[in-house]
């Protein structure tokens, strides 16, 4: 089915809802402004999101309005961006989201892992996720070398730091990701996580290999 097509006016509600007094109607305007690919609210949201960064009440519709910034394709967040993702906070939704736009808004297309692989070299938790989230949430198709990489760069954590209940393990959405890949790196690792005591890996992996995501968007 054929995505609906906003009116004028639904858009102009949009961007006055951008700077509505609730957070919850720009959290849902930032929303849909990602959602239906509303490029030319690109400033407006931007705009909004940089009054919204000072209050740290207010971390869902942040969350909400870097991951439409990404979505959208708007670069002049990137110096932004780089600021959460360089203050690396390993337990914090605003960094998964700075991570998850970041990837998107450095990409030459969906082959190209370098800003993953940038990311996972000295991220933290919340960074990691976010890289392999995208993996993922696209469907990313990297080249069998940038596969090797992620794949070391991931292995060389400290398991403590990556496998935290309730956090999210970077590796679940690489195993999601690699559903779609058939490379031998990718269908050995599939089949390492699938003899895991780690139920959440194992289910990941077990997936797949009979071709099915377990992360999504």
């Amino acid at each position: 089915m054929a995505k609906k097509q906003l009116t004028l006016e639904e858009i102009s509600q949009i961007a006055t809802d951008l700077q509505n007094s609730q957070s919850t109607k720009r959290r849902s305007a930032a929303k849909k402004v990602g959602k239906n690919q509303l490029t030319a609210l690109g400033d407006a949201l931007y705009e909004a999101y940089i009054k919204e960064r000072g209050d740290k009440r207010t971390w869902e519709t942040q969350t909400e309005m870097i991951l439409s910034l990404g979505r959208i394709g708007y670069t002049k967040a990137l110096p932004d961006l780089e600021l959460i993702i360089n203050r690396n906070e390993p337990h914090d939704m605003i960094t998964i989201a700075a991570a998850r736009s970041y990837v998107r808004l450095k990409r030459s297309d969906l082959t190209d892992a370098k800003p993953v692989i940038d990311l996972l070299k000295n991220g933290n938790l919340s960074v990691l996720n976010g890289a392999t989230n995208i993996l993922a949430f696209d469907e990313m198709k990297p080249l069998e070398e940038d596969i090797k990489t992620i794949i070391s760069l991931l292995d060389s954590k400290d398991e403590k730091e990556i496998a935290i209940t309730g956090l999210g393990d970077p590796r679940e959405s690489l195993l999601s990701a690699m559903s779609k890949w058939k490379d031998p790196s990718s269908q050995a690792y599939l089949k390492r996580f699938a003899e895991s005591t780690n139920c959440g890996l194992k289910e990941c992996a077990e997936l797949a290999l009979v071709g099915k995501k377990s992360r999504y968007e």
